[in-house]
């Protein structure tokens, strides 16, 4: 196991620079840093670019048809890229769909999830697997989950996350600098008020360090240049926050989306972390247009990484190296944006989150062109291994490009303690009906949930992509092979075994260090002690 490298300041000097790259001015003329141009390894394996714009749904880009033009620099990029207009999430959330992003194996394998904070260590990530075939990694993160906290950043040899060592500061100053002085719709918002309810969800500490995108993007160009060993073949990740709440996008982000009433109600909406609870619950309601607003903000928050994500291309692009590298662009998971009734991302198999983006531009392997097959971003490891030609890892995986793997989502048995802060104030609300777990599957545009309840639910995603009309039942030799195409993943899936943990593994060793990163997660009511 290849642990990643101390993201104190000596670490990220002896790493590459990293801590000089964010206390620095920008630009070739910054004091001390040499920007020579990394030599293009064209005449080895390529390099690997995976970039998740962490909470983006699929349909709010224009990329996919989406009337707000919120990605019009991915547009461009697309039109040399592979583009998979069906590719779904194996998660709902953050831990369980990068802990499959990184393994190549479904959540349920994985053992990564609300009640286990870590990836342990006996997996093989695909960072450990590209190090030790000569690849230099790196993983940049705004995340609070992308850390060594939950072991899910195993095998990268250096590690920058926004709200650590000498970043932070210059991380929280670009947040702050994005908030407007008459913006009251979330915490961290100058006109915010408290509600006078009481009920507790405070925002997430580490959100002021989150509008990074920019500052990460700099930071993979400054260490692709000062790299210690220029010549080899090198795989980065980079996570960006910005489409997560409580979301801020910038000034120009917003004028350029929004009317001048939308901009002002989008200012106004109280959206912070305990309003969008009481929503859920049917505690507390918006109007049509105050939705309308909300979502807005949503899409200005997806130009910003558009325009971010565009800065860093044209940064590889000027060093030479853009089409030597394999570059993937996707999402953990989808955001429910007043959809069923629904804000965040708990609770539900909804494709508002599970269908996310997914684009690959790589030259001189992978074709342009749109694809309308459903994939999962599961494949991401096999595919990986497919276009660099590496060795493969043991165990089975798949690629997009040859026989993906069947397209199943999993949601695990949720926490109760978003529902009880709601609960609190509103004894009425009944926990039960939200304590479910299940699977979903897509094949064609046929989508099927099956409750372990035994509730099932089926959907046309061609005809319905809103999934207000559930047809099960209405045919039901349709229903039988869904739910044997299922049953049939399911019995081939690796169960979880708990047994195999090593020593970095242990339970009071994980929570031990956990202590700070459970204080953030409960905020965002992902978990209970």
């Amino acid at each position: 196991m290849r642990r990643p490298a101390a993201i104190g300041l000596a670490g990220l000097i002896a790493a590459g620079g990293l801590a000089a790259v964010f206390l620095t001015p920008s630009g070739p003329e910054a004091p001390g840093v040499e920007t020579a141009p990394a030599t293009p390894p064209s005449a080895q394996r390529p390099n690997v670019l995976v970039i998740v714009w962490d909470t983006v749904r699929a349909d709010r880009l224009s990329l996919y048809g989406h009337d707000r033009p919120t990605t019009p620099w991915l547009e461009s990029f697309a039109t040399e890229a592979a583009v998979f207009e069906q590719a779904r999430s194996p998660g709902i959330w953050t831990l369980p769909a990068h802990a499959a992003l990184f393994t190549g194996l479904p959540p349920a394998a994985t053992g990564a999830d609300e009640r286990w904070l870590w990836l342990d260590s006996w997996h093989t990530t695909l960072a450990e697997h590209l190090g030790a075939q000569g690849y230099q990694t790196v993983a940049l993160a705004a995340n609070t989950l992308l850390s060594q906290d939950t072991n899910l950043v195993q095998g990268f040899d250096t590690v920058l996350n926004t709200w650590h060592g000498p970043v932070r500061e210059r991380a929280a100053a670009l947040t702050r600098r994005k908030v407007l002085p008459k913006d009251r719709s979330n915490e961290l918002a100058p006109l915010y008020e408290a509600p006078e309810h009481g009920a507790s969800n405070a925002e997430w500490a580490r959100a002021v360090y989150k509008e990074a995108a920019p500052m990460l993007g700099e930071g993979l160009l400054r260490w692709v240049d000062q790299r210690a060993e220029p010549d080899t073949p090198w795989f980065a990740f980079v996570n960006l926050m910005e489409a997560h709440t409580p979301r801020i996008p910038s000034l120009a982000s917003r004028r350029a989306l929004m009317d001048e009433p939308t901009f002002r109600l989008g200012l106004e909406t109280d959206a912070s972390h305990i309003a969008l609870h009481f929503y859920n619950f049917g505690k507390q309601d918006y109007s049509e247009a105050q939705l309308e607003a909300m979502r807005a903000v949503y899409d200005a928050a997806l130009l910003d990484l558009d325009t971010a994500t565009g800065a860093l291309m044209a940064g590889l692009e000027e060093r030479g190296v853009l089409d030597d590298t394999i570059v993937i662009l996707t999402s953990d998971h989808g955001e429910n944006l007043g959809d069923h009734h629904l804000f965040n991302h708990r609770f539900a198999m909804w494709d508002s989150l599970l269908h996310v983006p997914l684009v690959v531009r790589y030259p001189a392997g992978v074709a342009a062109g749109r694809h309308a097959e459903p994939v999962s971003t599961v494949d991401l490891f096999g595919t990986v291994e497919a276009l660099t030609g590496v060795d493969r890892a043991p165990g089975e995986r798949n690629s997009w490009f040859d026989t993906p793997s069947e397209v199943v989502a999993t949601m695990e048995l949720p926490l109760e303690r978003e529902i009880r802060s709601v609960q609190a104030v509103h004894p009425d609300v009944a926990i039960e009906p939200w304590m479910r777990t299940g699977h979903a599957v897509v094949r064609g545009s046929d989508k099927w949930v099956a409750w372990r309840s035994g509730a099932r639910e089926r959907y046309d995603l061609s005809a319905d992509p809103g999934e207000l009309s559930d047809r099960a039942g209405a045919d039901p030799e349709g229903d039988a092979a869904l739910q044997q195409a299922l049953d049939a993943w399911t019995a081939r899936v690796p169960a979880y075994d708990a047994s195999r943990r090593g020593p970095e593994d242990d339970p009071k060793t994980v929570r031990a260090s956990q202590d700070d990163l459970r204080r953030q997660l409960e905020a965002l009511g992902y978990i209970q002690d």
